[in-house]
């Protein structure tokens, strides 16, 4: 017979804040060249973590992002919006600062570039 499946999690796994970190980012942007979709893993955790979600654009301005309080999730999946850009295409970069108290003082930080690419004529 096999294992029954458990579809709760062991807390043995779950790690405590100061071992929480950014394990995966991943961001492609969506057909209509506005939209970013953002995918991010996290290690386990005991306590609820908190992100700071910024998309720049080449000059280091922030065209779109968001924050994300207390996540309940180990894996995140967001659509950002790129605001007050008349020509997306172009490089971006994606940033994302894991805190939990003060979002001044990250315990661990991920990034990653995206590429709008041009439309098709």
């Amino acid at each position: 017979m096999s294992e029954p499946i458990n579809f709760f999690l062991n807390s043995d796994n779950l790690k405590p804040r100061s071992e929480v970190r950014i394990e995966k980012l991943d961001a492609q942007p969506l057909p209509d060249g506005r939209r970013v979709k953002v995918q991010l893993d996290v290690t386990p955790f005991r306590e609820k973590p908190s992100f700071e979600i910024a998309i720049l654009d080449a000059a280091g301005a922030r065209v779109g992002g968001t924050t994300v309080i207390e996540a309940m999730t180990f894996r995140l999946e967001l659509t950002l919006h790129l605001r007050g850009v008349a020509q997306p295409e172009g490089d971006y970069t994606l940033h994302v600062a894991l805190y939990y108290e003060d979002p001044a003082e990250p315990q661990d930080h991920a990034q990653t570039t995206i590429t709008i690419p041009a439309p098709a004529e």
